[in-house]
């Protein structure tokens, strides 16, 4: 097995640190006292998709001095403001810098408009920002009041989950009820980042994903684009001709904000009042419909539905989350979290929310969502874990991979 290698987030960390100060410069006209990362573990394996920074500004230093033409989907910063929060999205995440940046403001826009009634202030405002499309992309916006809920939620009694899941599912609720301005062409039409957006069909969108995940798979040494036996081609045949037969009949889709990690990871809350205080980070989030949420969303073994082709307490969830939830539930294992997956249904149905057993053609599309995934298998795909697998337990994983593939094919008569 080979040695683990060194942080690769730490490259260019110097580089990052100036380029903050540079911008801080610009904006304000003075460097920042301290600048401390957020949410960055020094020996985390993976690649961050951002890195977020603290930027905290001495009481007596002058004001924002750069926004008499502030760019679109921004706000004049508040005179007495000292904390701030910037983000830079990471290159190497993959995702289409051309427009990253102004998808993830138009998203935070969306967001606190359709939310300012019942939930203001729990959407970050943005201050400045600038595009990734020809260097290293930014993004300035306001620093949160809160704890972060990820640390806190597993060892929460019941009773609070149920309180904290049915503020998330009002908040949801929300989302799905808004009609989308069509303010940004980064926002009008089907859109999600990583494949080149937007689209003017649905079904555009899901062919470009699993066509993106194609053109990956041609290039990972691991798979080499499943061309052998043949699998290759019968792929092509289903995304040329079955995936718009499997589609044709699903009718139309309402267009609504997709968070797309819509999770405990990236809500704040007041630890004495048990109060949601930010909604972050929406890096992922894009146009698409009410399924997609559940597919990207919501944690495994609670709200995240599973595919048709998962076993055991998965496929039970799935069934559950479908048809019903029964009312003895199964244990509670590592797996799935009956009690916490129970709640957040409970709380949907009580909001008004559309969930996996109201929404339509929901089982046929979680089909073809994991179709996208399977392409590229994490533990099989994923350069850390790659690196630290043998080959035989490599090879294993191929043969796994493809014996699903040609499942799924040999379902759609391919």
């Amino acid at each position: 097995m080979a040695p683990k290698a060194s942080n690769q987030n730490d490259a260019g960390k110097s580089r990052r640190l100036d380029f903050v100060n540079s911008v801080l410069d610009q904006v304000f006209g003075s460097v920042p006292r301290e600048i401390i990362p957020v949410a960055y573990e020094e020996n985390f394996p993976f690649p961050y998709n951002n890195f977020v920074y603290a930027v905290k500004f001495s009481p007596e230093a002058p004001g924002a001095q750069n926004q008499a033409q502030r760019q679109p989907g921004t706000h004049t910063i508040p005179p007495g403001l000292d904390t701030f929060i910037m983000r830079l999205p990471n290159p190497i995440s993959g995702y289409n810098d051309r427009i990253r940046v102004q998808n993830e403001v138009a998203a935070l826009s969306i967001a606190r408009d359709a939310l300012h009634a019942e939930f203001p202030g729990l959407v970050p405002r943005v201050f400045d920002w600038g595009s990734a499309r020809h260097g290293q992309g930014w993004i300035l916006q306001e620093h949160m009041a809160g704890s972060p809920l990820l640390g806190d939620f597993d060892q929460m009694s019941y009773e609070d989950k149920a309180l904290i899941l049915r503020q998330m599912a009002a908040v949801l609720t929300i989302l799905q009820q808004y009609q989308i301005p069509l303010q940004s062409k980064a926002m009008e039409a089907w859109a999600s980042v990583p494949r080149g957006s937007p689209f003017t069909t649905y079904e555009g969108l899901v062919k470009a994903t699993i066509q993106s995940k194609l053109a990956k798979a041609d290039a990972d040494p691991q798979v080499e684009g499943w061309r052998a036996n043949g699998l290759r081609v019968r792929l092509d045949q289903f995304i040329a001709e079955g995936l718009h037969v499997a589609m044709e009949n699903m009718g139309t889709f309402p267009k609504v904000l997709v968070h797309a990690d819509f999770t405990p990871d990236n809500f704040l809350y007041d630890i004495g009042t048990m109060r949601l205080t930010a909604l972050l980070d929406f890096d992922f989030s894009h146009i698409a419909t009410f399924a997609d949420e559940f597919f990207r969303s919501l944690g495994a073994g609670i709200g995240q539905l599973p595919s048709p082709r998962e076993s055991g307490d998965f496929l039970t969830l799935r069934t559950a989350m479908l048809a019903g939830f029964p009312d003895q539930l199964p244990p509670a294992n590592d797996d799935v979290q009956w009690p916490s997956a129970k709640a957040w249904d409970d709380a949907l149905r009580a909001s008004g929310a559309k969930r996996p057993s109201t929404i339509e053609n929901i089982a046929a599309l979680s089909d073809l969502f994991w179709l996208s995934g399977q392409i590229l298998p994490f533990k099989l795909c994923n350069e850390v874990v790659v690196r630290n697998s043998s080959q035989e337990q490599l090879a294993a994983r191929r043969k796994t991979g493809e014996r699903l593939l040609i499942n799924f094919l040999s379902d759609y008569g391919y």
